[in-house]
This record gives C-alpha cells, structure tokens and sequence, in this order.
C-alpha cells in the first residue's frame, strides 16, 4: 500500500525555503469605550509579533479618542507572517513609562488576512484582563486592522459612523460565527514520546567519534509548544533519539481562541544553543467542527510524522530553515506521539478555572503498550522506467537513486524500532536483521536497530549519465533494457483505514475538478452545451457521495482515537449535505445562470478538499 502526500513541485524549488514577500499590517486606534477604573490615565500598545508601538496618554477619562494609525511592515515568508500574533493592549499610565494593564486583546495575523477585503472596519475589540480570568469584560477598543501583500486590490473603506450611542456588542472585532461571549478553556498538548530522531552525528563531534569508534548519540531533545503567544516545555531527555517525555502542558485561552495554531517543536538541548530538530503545526480547524453538531478541537493519542533538512548537524546546514517551520519538510526527521484536548469552563464561577492565564506542565501516565496498535510489516516497492532531463553538471558523476519511508531504507545507519523474532532467553540487545527467519515458537519483541540494508535493496545501481539524444545539453541514465528496481521492509501501525477515507473523498474532489475544468473549457465555445456537461458532472459527483456514504461506513477502523470517530460522522454528514447542494445547484441549472452554478460549484469543491486532509 503506497500513498503520496508529495504536492507538484519545480526542480528548482523542491529545496528552496518559501519566498519572503513584503507585507503590512495597519492598525487604526480610534477609540476606547467603558474602560474599568476610576480617575485612569489610558494609553494603548499596539504590538505584531515583536514590533510594539503606543498611542499618546489621555488623561482622566475611560472613554479616551485618540485616532492614531500605526503601520507595521514585514518582509518574510506568508506562513512566518500569518502566525505572528497581534496585541492590543490598555494601559493606565501611574507614571512617564509606567503602567499597569487595564486589559488584552489577541488574534493571529492569519484570522485578519481570511477577512472579506483582508481587514476589519470599525470594530470593537474586547479587552480582558489574563491575570483576571474571572473578572469579565474589561472595556472596549475601537480599531480598524487590515492586512495587505504586495499587490493585493485594496478596497475603498466604508464611510465611518461614530457615535456613542453605537451598539458595541454588534459590531465586535471577531470574524464570523465566533460568539460574542467566549467563555476560558484549558488548551492541553499531550507529549508522550518520539521515535527515530536523527543522531546529529554528522557534525564535528560525530566525526570524532566515529574516528575514535565510538557510537553515541548527541542529542538531548525536548519539545517547546506554543500557542496564542504563550510557551510551555518539556523536560530534556538526554543522550537519546527515542525520548520519553509523558508530561502535558496545558494553556489558558478564551474559547474558540483567535489564533488558529498550535506550534510544536522539537529541540536539541545543545551546549552551542539549542537547535531546532523539527517543527510541526496543528490547525485547530482542522480537528474541530464549530458547527451546530459539531465538536471542540481533539487530536490523538497520534503520531506526527516530522520533516525538516536532510543534514543531521546544525552546521553548514543550508535547509535548517526547515527544520524551524519556514517551509515544507523534504526529510524525515523522526515521529512524535501526541494528543490535544480541550476543557470549557461553563461559566466564571466554577472553582476548576485558573484565576489567571498560566501555563503548567505536568506528568502524564505513559500510554499503555500497543495503545495505537502492533507494529504490521510493509513492503514498499519501486522501479524506475527513466531518468531524463538531468543537469548536465552531473554528467561526469556515477547516479544512484535511494528510496526510503521514515528511516527505513536510508543507506546511512539509523537506529530505528523494528520487529524481529528473539528466542527465549536472547539478550534483546544484540543486533540481529530486520527479518530473521527463525522458527514459529519465538516471540515477538521490539529492539532498537539498526535497518539492515541486507534485506532491503533500497539504492540502485550507480550509473553515469548520457547526454540525451535529441538535447545534448541535457544527460539521461541509460535503463533502455534494465529497470532497476529497489523494494524496503518497514514497519509501522496499521492505519491505512485513514487513508482510504481520505483518498476516496480525493477521488471525489478531483474527479469533481476534472468535470469543472471541462465546462470552463466549453463556455468558452459559441455553441458548445456546457449546461448539459456540467449536468452530467454534478450527477456524477452525487452518485460518488452516495457511493460514500452506503460504504464508508462499513469501513472497520482500528484503534480509533476520539477525533476519527467525531472526524467520521462529519464527513458523513457534510458529504451528505454537499450531495444535496450539488442537487440543488442540477435542478435549477440554465444556459443563462451556468457561469453562477459553476461558481457554487467550486464553492463545494474547496469544502471537499478542506475535508480530505488527514491530520492524524
């Protein structure tokens, strides 16, 4: 069983960090309103990410005006930018540079840009106190935030409306669906342990050891989790690339918060600095469902496979931007077992509520042996038909090809857990192969490993390139003949039942996307009937969705977690909702509406590709 997650890329930029563009973020400060005190002397910070900026100080007022507009301009990567949070904080002036907090508001940049026109107009953002939970609402501040990239279309502005009598509880800062009360929960990220993190052996310390025979591990991981500005971490495991953390850290936040996010990552506790192992998100609209019958976000206990640089040493390392999170992995770095849950706390008074925002590690009990299921074998195999179009820079040099999934198959040693058969009373650890064919009445037990390349032909034959026939300034590998093939044995926990639900609700996305690729094509011809293609499109779309629901749900899974049995009813209930939309969209098709239909169309096309990411 072989699925690719890899998305179409350009040669050029399969190892290119993403492409830094320029940004700004304008923050309007109008106005204040019902701020808590008496005899206060107001100003506000305005703070994205670590740029902070101030508004003048109003003297003895809670209601203060001050229309002061700042601009905050930033030159970095869209993904870098749209996880910045912003602050908007309000602060009684005791004395020059002093102050004490009134109340703070916070929202990612991303939540902004996802706004109609990338901005808010004349909203009132809801200002709290985090050393306060139980205190309530601590006053209102009227701003305008827009987000723009180089050129996006800014839209003209609405004429502006001010006036005391304005009802503030309408017209509050928040996109929509989001209710204006947001009770506190506790946010907890479970980190239980990893597995297959790489040694860092390719840096000065690992050559000297290997000089002097020796094979150590120097790496000292923990995990720091961040989220909605606020940062938890681990304790350090040390000389291991198989740590055991079990401990939880748990983050008090307004719920639905308004930073989409939650960053983990995995650090090396080094005596230069610490050094990024890897870095991995969890959008929480993605395990979550805000919907009437819906559910609050949850993830796990699963494993999170993570991707960074393919060097194991920080230095001389050219894609250790990766390893930071600017950009998409292109190796893998080891796994992580984690799980996310969500606690509301109903109302203010209940006596669980933190009195203030704090974060707490604690101890977790470490999960139950096979919690997630034995260990299958797989069998990953793969041959090349050709090698073409290949730089002739490389003519001069012998090509081989090396395949691998996880650290399974890497020619470079890499301890890795695998399964094989130990006789009773066998010390466990001496290294054996990945599969020893012993006899039927041994046991079953995991050791640590190296993957032994003698059971797995994971790297072709090294051969050099010929120019190409028809452009010499291009070279090819000669396999006219002889398709080399390589095959790895790996072993992992059978969740393939969550990839055949998402590869089946692929299928209905692209075979839909097909279908509306050729009704564009068609509208663009006089005489064409493109009504009548798009008709046959949406029947075909409903008949996959009903296809779907008869038969996903005899799907049997095994070790479902909390998120893939609330994962499954919403996929069962949208895929039914959206069969019904493109019923709808059938029936009331004409010649003269189909340039709308198609639209709708691609509106149930993006909610489909939404849905088919799996998470976990």
């Amino acid at each position: 069983f072989l699925c690719s997650r890899s998305r179409l890329c350009s040669a050029r930029d399969l190892f290119a960090t993403p492409t830094p563009q320029s940004f700004q973020v304008g923050i309007n400060i109008i106005e204040a309103q019902k701020l808590v005190g008496v005899n206060i002397n107001p100003f506000v910070v305005v703070k994205v990410g670590e740029e902070k900026r101030h508004t003048a100080t109003q003297k003895s007022t809670n209601c203060p005006f001050y229309n002061e507009y700042f601009l905050f301009e930033f030159h970095e990567p869209r993904d870098i930018l749209f996880h910045r949070l912003i602050e908007i904080s309000v602060f009684h002036s005791k004395m020059p540079f002093l102050g004490t907090c009134i109340g703070t508001f916070k929202m990612d940049v991303m939540t902004v840009y996802n706004q109609p026109d990338h901005k808010f107009f004349q909203k009132w953002a809801v200002i709290s106190d985090p050393m306060d939970t139980r205190a309530g609402v601590k006053g209102f501040v009227k701003c305008n935030i827009s987000v723009t990239a180089r050129g996006d279309i800014v839209g003209s502005l609405p004429t502006s409306s001010s006036s005391r009598d304005e009802d503030i509880d309408r017209n509050l800062l928040l996109p929509k669906r989001v209710p204006a009360e947001r009770p506190w929960a506790r946010v907890c990220v479970k980190l239980y342990r990893a597995e297959g993190l790489p040694s860092m052996s390719a840096g000065i310390m690992g050559g000297f050891s290997r000089i002097i025979g020796e094979k150590k591990v120097f790496i000292n991981p923990y995990v720091q989790v961040s989220f909605c500005g606020q940062q938890g971490e681990t304790s350090v495991e040390t000389n291991t690339t198989e740590p055991e953390w079990n401990e939880r850290i748990s983050f008090i936040e307004m719920f639905p918060p308004l930073a989409r996010k939650i960053k983990i990552q995995v650090l090396d506790d080094a005596n230069v600095g610490d050094v990024a192992i890897a870095t991995h998100y969890i959008d929480l609209q993605q395990i979550s469902d805000p919907g009437r019958n819906g559910f609050n976000p949850t993830f796990g206990p699963a494993w999170v496979n993570l991707y960074g640089s393919p060097q194991n040493s920080a230095l001389r390392d050219i894609h250790r931007d990766l390893n930071e999170g600017m950009g998409e992995g292109i190796f893998y770095r080891g796994r992580i077992l984690i799980a996310v849950t969500v606690e509301i706390f109903s109302s203010p008074s209940e006596a669980e509520q933190p009195g203030e925002v704090t974060v707490e590690v604690e101890e977790l009990h470490p999960l139950p042996e096979n919690a997630l299921g034995r260990k299958e074998e797989f069998l990953l195999f793969l041959a090349f038909f050709e090698a073409t179009m290949m730089d002739s820079s490389l003519g001069s040099k012998p090509v081989s090809f090396e395949v691998s999934i996880g650290n399974y198959g890497k020619a470079e040693e890499v301890a890795t857990k695998v399964w094989r058969k130990v006789e009773k009373g066998e010390v466990k650890e001496e290294k054996q192969p990945l599969l020893d064919p012993g006899s039927d009445d041994e046991l079953d037990v995991e050791v640590l490993a190296p993957a032994s390349p003698a059971l797995n032909k994971s790297v072709t034959k090294s051969q050099r390139p010929e120019p190409m026939e028809y452009d010499r300034s291009y070279s090819c590998l000669p396999m006219t003949h002889e398709k080399p093939c390589v095959y790895v044995w790996s072993y992992w926990e059978d969740h393939t039942w969550r990839l055949f639900i998402s590869n089946w609700i692929v299928k209905l996305a692209e075979r839909l996307e097909q279908g509306l690729d050729d009704v564009e094509k068609l509208m663009r011809r006089p005489k064409a009937k493109a009504e009548e293609r798009l008709g046959e499109v949406l029947e075909e779309f409903v008949a996959g969705c009903r296809q779907y629901s008869l038969s996903a749900e005899r799907k049997a899974m095994a070790h479902p977690n909390n998120l893939d049995r609330c994962r499954m009813r919403y996929l069962m209930r949208n895929i039914i909702l959206y069969a019904k939309q493109g019923l709808r969209v059938r029936r009331q098709l004409t010649r003269a509406n189909i340039k709308e239909k198609v639209k709708e169309t691609r509106r149930i096309l993006a909610k489909l590709r939404f849905m088919a990411k799996e998470v976990q």
